[in-house]
């Protein structure tokens, strides 16, 4: 049960209940089919904590966000609508650390509970979200999104990504440099 007289903190350490917690939240608004599961998902963390940022009430997970670069095959296929995220495991997430080559952005999932939103909880979760790769940022080429609600596409729309296509799992594919998508994070909302 989450307590909403709480202020969320961003998390600094996630552990498996958390993921199980995040799969939970997902499937409130789509189905088992685009998510991936919480194990995976945990195993990207275990292998690039990079990937992703958490806002708790208390041990709670209340808004959670998904950004990590993939390999440059696995970003192709999703700029074709060929490749649903709950496909991914840690070996398509690419090591920022491991050489400089470009790094291709995959905002797969953000997810904050309705009580929190219009609180600046999204900016904040965004803006930790970005800050492991603002250190590589000159390597960062383009994030693409996959939105499958009507709340993704707008959030696409309001930070400025382009439509790319129509996905093969019937949702929509969008894109934009990431050092754009940076700035409009860390400019007001």
């Amino acid at each position: 049960m989450i307590d909403f007289t709480l202020i969320p903190t961003i998390a600094t350490v996630l552990d498996d209940a958390h993921f199980e917690q995040m799969a939970a939240l997902e499937l409130k608004y789509y189905g088992a089919d685009f998510i991936t599961p919480a194990e995976e998902a945990y195993r990207w963390y275990q292998k690039h904590a990079y990937t992703t940022t958490a806002a708790l009430a208390g041990e709670q997970v209340v808004a959670f966000v998904n950004l990590f670069p993939i390999l440059e095959a696995d970003f192709e296929q999703l700029l074709r609508g060929k490749l649903n995220d709950s496909e991914l495991t840690a070996d398509s997430v690419a090591d920022i650390h491991a050489d400089d080559a470009p790094l291709h952005m995959f905002l797969s999932c953000i997810l904050v509970e309705p009580a929190y939103r219009g609180t600046g909880l999204t900016r904040r979760l965004l803006q930790a979200a970005i800050a492991p790769y603002l250190p590589v940022l000159h390597r960062c080429r383009l994030i693409a999104t996959d939105n499958i609600t009507p709340e993704g596409v707008e959030f696409s729309r309001h930070f400025g990504f382009s439509l790319v296509c129509h996905s093969d799992h019937d949702s929509l594919i969008f894109s934009q440099p990431f050092s754009q998508f940076v700035s409009k994070v860390c400019t007001s909302l």
